[in-house]
């Protein structure tokens, strides 16, 4: 597997994570909002206080969360997979270390920035974006969890967020290339002459 980003970055962001413990998120959750943000629209700035709650991010945290996010943009940029630093089981409990915490992350990340994520394609983008919240446990919807107790589909849209994230990508920041913004899987070409 291919590290998205700088090992000597990464590792002091997750040091500082755990020196902060509880009024922190984990790595793994830190790592779902970082890759809403690369493959997203652009979050305001200041978007880095929402991993520790009631305290000031120290600077060289902020920046390199800002770096890690822009390495994960570059990967996807180059059509490279990410793989969040969890297992794609969406039914595994390790709380903070689990895929329902990298969602929940993941949501955090959208969430800063809503009205732009759902701004032009919103029915599109909210299909995308369905795993993400099932998986993260956010929404009480009723419907949610009826969904959730089809545990085939939701293993099989577990194993899918790795494309599901360089379609996002695609959607906001090459659309051209997106196969949801064009309507599906059609291959046809209707410029025939």
């Amino acid at each position: 597997m291919t590290q998205p980003d700088n090992p000597d970055l990464r590792q002091h962001v997750i040091d500082y994570l755990k020196h902060n413990g509880e009024d922190a998120l984990s790595w793994v959750e830190t790592h779902g909002l970082l890759c809403a943000l690369a493959c997203g629209p652009l979050a305001e700035d200041g978007w880095q206080a929402v991993i520790q709650e009631e305290q000031t991010v120290p600077s060289s945290i902020a920046d390199a969360l800002s770096a890690l996010r822009d390495r994960l943009h570059a990967q996807l940029g180059i059509g490279e997979a990410i793989q969040p630093p969890c297992r794609l089981d969406p039914y595994e409990e390790n709380d903070g270390d689990d895929l329902t915490s990298w969602c929940a992350g993941f949501v955090t990340g959208v969430s800063l920035n809503e009205a732009a994520w759902h701004d032009e394609q919103g029915e599109l983008v909210f299909e995308l974006l369905l795993p993400f919240l099932l998986i993260s446990g956010l929404d009480e919807d009723p419907e949610m969890d009826t969904l959730w107790q089809d545990t085939d589909l939701v293993k099989q849209m577990a194993a899918g967020i790795p494309d599901l994230l360089e379609e996002l990508f695609l959607l906001y920041h090459a659309p051209e290339l997106s196969v949801a913004a064009q309507g599906g899987d059609d291959d046809g070409d209707d410029d025939q002459e």
